[in-house]
């Protein structure tokens, strides 16, 4: 029996170049933006179950896209009179 007492490597910091090599790739923001969140989040665990290299970067991804959404869901507004001094 051998058990295994290799310290666990400590989570990097995302890199740029490893976040713009994984939006020019594996999650194009064309794609992410069309995909339901549910789906995105499926991908997003397969990318990190596949490729690891980018683990610290997909929760950038997945963050900026739901606050994208949020602040894109407000209704559209017309404002009637927009010289009004107020």
């Amino acid at each position: 029996m051998h058990l295994n007492t290799d310290p666990i490597a400590p989570a990097r910091k995302p890199c740029w170049r490893d976040l713009h090599r994984l939006t020019s790739t594996l999650l194009m923001p064309a794609l992410v933006q069309l995909v339901p969140l549910k789906e995105l989040r499926r991908r997003i665990r397969e990318i990190d179950a596949t490729h690891p290299q980018y683990r610290e970067e997909t929760p950038l991804v997945y963050r900026y896209e739901v606050d994208r959404r949020a602040r894109l869901s407000g209704q559209l507004t017309y404002d009637t009179n927009p010289f009004q001094l107020v």
